[in-house]
């Protein structure tokens, strides 16, 4: 097969949440396969250093980043740049990911040819008919989903042929998430006791994610095993969390970290992995880390997650926007260490297989040929 010179679209503008994650780790994998990759991403106003040092790794791969305004007014200057780097570049596969990326792709190169186009979805919010419109259009050849819930969705819209959706679960880049991590120093530089039980969420502060469950729960689990800990990694505005665990005087078990990139560390020296989210996730991205890892997990029941925690056989899974429930689950782990343990090896067991991020190239790699075969497209 001839390499291919694929665009990667983001409407992030910088590398810190899930499916900008995931675009990165798949523009690496193809980079590594001999393909020419380059990223483009979102520049929103005010952004004077495009991406803020988060397209570091691409860079350093070799891998072009660019960007350009895609959203408010300045998005019809964007796609009129987009539309005159899409004709210079002459690209065999645009990627779009995220609804607003591919809406952007598409507005942006009307009456254009592109051999093969395709969008993402991956989260279980239903479809607006407008965005199915886009979905459907036979411009865009296929749509990828991380979840089956989310192809029902898209065919529940009658917009969306079965025939353009694939499923691909997320990338994990297992050399880096594997039971052998070494996260020793993590305790020490968090100034947490070696001793305390170790609770963590690692999730930007998105409303979608339920920071207000995770916090009701984990007071209820304060008030019987005090010594408890409970660390938040993630950006966004964690601001009046903080204050309400100091009004209630539980700051010192609380510890929130903002945006880290020492992941994998972090997750080693985690005793349990929690997800709070209430509704809108497709795969939760540190969930599956999490498993990779061989950590006991807990997860509401939302999206794909309940495609990979199965109830006390890979992990639990409890109702979304219950906190009581989720305090449950996280009694039953510190009561049950043995039992959590093997939960964990057996989440490790199930996920490696289906979330390693070179599978996933692969897969995404064939998808691309495939679409350019169907549409005559030379590939030899």
């Amino acid at each position: 097969m001839k390499p291919l010179k694929i665009l990667h679209v983001a409407s992030h503008n910088v590398i810190q949440a899930g499916g900008a994650v995931q675009m990165m780790r798949l523009a690496l994998g193809l980079k590594q396969r001999g393909h020419e990759v380059i990223c483009a991403f979102n520049l929103k106003q005010g952004d004077k250093d495009p991406g803020f040092g988060t397209f570091a790794p691409l860079q350093e791969a070799g891998i072009e980043t660019v960007s350009f305004p895609m959203q408010r007014l300045q998005k019809y200057a964007g796609m009129l740049n987009f539309r005159k780097f899409l004709a210079d570049n002459r690209f065999d596969v645009v990627h779009a990911h995220r609804f607003r990326a591919l809406r952007f792709v598409c507005m942006a190169s009307m009456g254009m040819h592109i051999p093969a186009l395709l969008g993402d979805r991956k989260n279980s919010y239903p479809v607006p008919p407008g965005w199915a419109r886009v979905y459907g259009r036979e411009k865009v050849d296929r749509i990828i989903v991380n979840a089956e819930v989310i192809k029902e969705l898209l065919l529940r819209t009658g917009r969306v042929a079965a025939k353009k959706i694939e499923l691909v679960y997320n990338g994990v880049d297992l050399s880096k998430f594997h039971p052998a991590v070494d996260g020793s120093a993590v305790r020490k530089q968090l100034a947490i006791d070696e001793s305390a039980p170790l609770f963590g969420m690692v999730a930007n502060f998105a409303t979608k994610k339920s920071h207000g469950i995770f916090f009701k729960a984990a007071e209820q689990v304060l008030k019987e095993i005090p010594q408890t800990t409970f660390l938040l990694v993630g950006g966004g505005d964690h601001s009046r969390y903080e204050r309400l665990v100091q009004e209630q005087g539980r700051g010192s078990n609380f510890i929130f970290t903002g945006f880290r990139t020492d992941i994998p560390q972090i997750m080693a020296r985690l005793d349990f992995s929690v997800i709070s989210s209430g509704k809108g996730e497709g795969l939760t991205g540190s969930l599956v880390e999490s498993m990779a890892m061989a950590k006991p997990v807990i997860s509401t029941d939302v999206g794909a997650n309940a495609e990979f925690v199965k109830h006390k056989e890979t992990g639990l899974l409890v109702t979304p926007g219950s906190s009581e429930q989720l305090a449950e689950a996280m009694f039953y782990f510190l009561r049950n260490r043995k039992e959590a343990e093997e939960m964990g090896k057996r989440a490790c067991a199930f996920v490696k297989d289906k979330v390693d991020n070179e599978q996933r190239t692969l897969r995404m790699e064939k998808i691309y040929y495939d679409i350019l075969r169907e549409k005559g497209v030379a590939t030899d």
